[in-house]
């Protein structure tokens, strides 16, 4: 069990909950569904799907029709998935993960990793955020210098090296490793599902102290008899409360323990600690959005790399919403023009590193102004790990109003790209190409600006919350500094967002 996993009010004979979690719904109490989610094969019903429809991304990517809007390659990834990826987190919660096709690499690893001496230890240097930060404004760069939403072999080719890379990195380290410390989509789930309206928790906590095996984090095995040189804890079969079948199941592949969970980051709601579970102990708690956030979850798992990496991932996703409007197109070609340079990579480069060193300072800045107003000592550290979450709701807003508009606008467009995906192989069919917008133009802003209104309100709660956790009496004043910052950030937005959106070639405009 890693070190982080578990915090330990576990003193002899303790009652109560470990730590603070949500007591509202129990969305597993439903009619069948704890049933089917503790059934082994509930997540590949969900993972079979996205499979097939990585198979047509990769298929169409590399031998159809290289043409963006009409291959499913570009549509289905650039458009459909990333829309249905942030409506899953504010809905539900970490929904892709949970069906992430990915993970069915792990059975082919586990096979390799037999060839293997043994699996390697993770390197503790590499135990925080740091290098998902690097992959991820690598992606965002990449993003934009390949125009990977243009082209369907690229977006193919991306897709198949997520695959590989979850399957090399799972045989050579423990299993979860890439979901944790290298899947960039992966961490930029956990820190959107930050907003959330639900968390896995304990039913009750006193029966988790009971439980000695701790099988939610290490997994189970069970039947009449254990199982020589296995890997997990052996329950007998009639030990299990409402039992769910004879075999293996595994726990929680990132270090996650039940009773103990405050937060969603690094939780793939995969549910096997649902399924692992003998007790039926676990539950999938509906909750108020931004909860988490007043809570500082991230100082007993991450700290200081978790943070920065979720507020990076607020001004970054400014830069990618900006990078699609006419106004930035002159100001790229001025940078451009002053610099004396057309290499894209470079002006990208600087761009994300000025939108990182800018916001960051300016994000650092109110904070440290809200902490001296407060009556605290102003430290740097202290001050993002404390105000930071304010941020996070804001980034959350951000992306979740721009990926909304491009999903809006093209929903019913995966209809004729996959009728043309059959038309170009031969097929009797004919592609509907009128099929593309949900909702009438003149409702998306107003749509857009309504996610931005509910993250801005998420935002405002949470830094009152903090402010009068932290200062007392002084929280008033030391909550101006974020409210000001929630208002400018969020009419920033509203001006971004109110432009219109271009499907742009490159960062310097079609004269390159």
């Amino acid at each position: 069990m890693s070190r982080d996993a578990v915090e330990l009010p576990l003193a002899q004979g303790a009652r109560g909950p470990m730590v603070d979690q949500p007591r509202g719904f129990d969305l597993l109490s439903l009619p069948g569904v704890r049933r089917f989610v503790r059934w082994r094969y509930a997540r590949l019903v969900f993972q079979v799907p996205l499979l097939l429809l990585a198979a047509f991304v990769i298929i169409d990517g590399l031998t159809g029709r290289q043409v963006a809007p009409r291959n499913v390659a570009t549509t289905a990834v650039w458009l459909h998935y990333r829309g249905l990826l942030v409506i899953g987190i504010a809905v539900l919660g970490n929904a892709f993960c949970a069906a992430c096709p990915l993970m069915l690499t792990r059975g082919p690893s586990r096979l390799l990793a037999r060839l293997l001496p043994r699996r390697l230890a993770w390197p503790k240097a590499l135990r925080g955020k740091w290098l998902v930060i690097g992959l991820l404004v690598l992606f965002f760069i990449s993003y934009e210098l390949f125009d990977f939403w243009a082209s369907p072999w690229l977006t193919a080719w991306l897709a198949l090296g997520y695959f590989a890379a979850a399957l090399l990195v799972d045989v050579v380290f423990p299993a979860g490793t890439f979901c944790r410390y290298v899947c960039p989509l992966g961490n930029f789930n956990f820190a959107l599902a930050s907003v959330s309206p639900s968390q896995i928790t304990a039913i009750d906590a006193d029966v988790c102290r009971s439980c000695v095996e701790k099988p939610c984090l290490h997994g189970r095995h069970s039947g009449t008899v254990p199982v020589s040189g296995a890997d997990t804890a052996f329950i007998p079969l009639a030990n299990i409360v409402n039992p769910n079948g004879a075999g293996r199941f595994p726990g929680c592949e990132t270090d996650l323990f039940v009773p103990t969970i405050t937060s969603n980051m690094d939780c793939t709601l995969c549910l096997n600690c649902v399924r692992a579970c003998p007790y039926d102990n676990v539950a999938l708690t509906v909750r108020s959005p931004g909860r988490e956030l007043a809570h500082s979850p991230w100082l007993k798992r991450g700290r200081l790399s978790v943070m920065v990496m979720a507020v990076l991932l607020t001004f970054w996703g400014v830069m990618n919403a900006l990078a699609m409007i006419t106004p930035f197109y002159g100001f790229a070609e001025n940078l451009a023009t002053w610099l004396g340079t057309r290499s894209e990579a470079l002006l990208l480069t600087l761009l994300y590193a000025g939108i990182s060193v800018v916001g960051m300072a300016a994000s650092l800045v109110v904070m440290l102004a809200a902490d001296a107003a407060g009556g605290a000592t102003p430290r740097p550290r202290r001050a993002l790990e404390r105000w930071g979450y304010v941020v996070v709701a804001l980034g959350f807003g951000f992306w979740g109003a721009h990926y909304t508009f491009h999903f809006l606008t093209g929903a019913l467009s995966i209809v004729p790209v996959f009728q043309h995906f059959f038309e170009y192989r031969g097929f009797a069919v004919d592609p509907n190409w009128r099929l593309a917008q949900v909702i009438p133009s003149r409702w998306l802003f107003g749509i857009q600006a309504t996610i931005s209104a509910a993250a801005a309100a998420i935002a405002l709660a949470t830094a009152w919350r903090i402010a009068n956790r932290d200062f007392g009496r002084r929280g008033v004043l030391a909550m101006w500094p974020l409210v000001l910052f929630v208002l400018a950030f969020t009419a920033m937005q509203l001006v971004i967002l109110a432009q219109p959106m271009e499907m742009r070639g490159t960062v310097l405009g079609p004269t390159l």
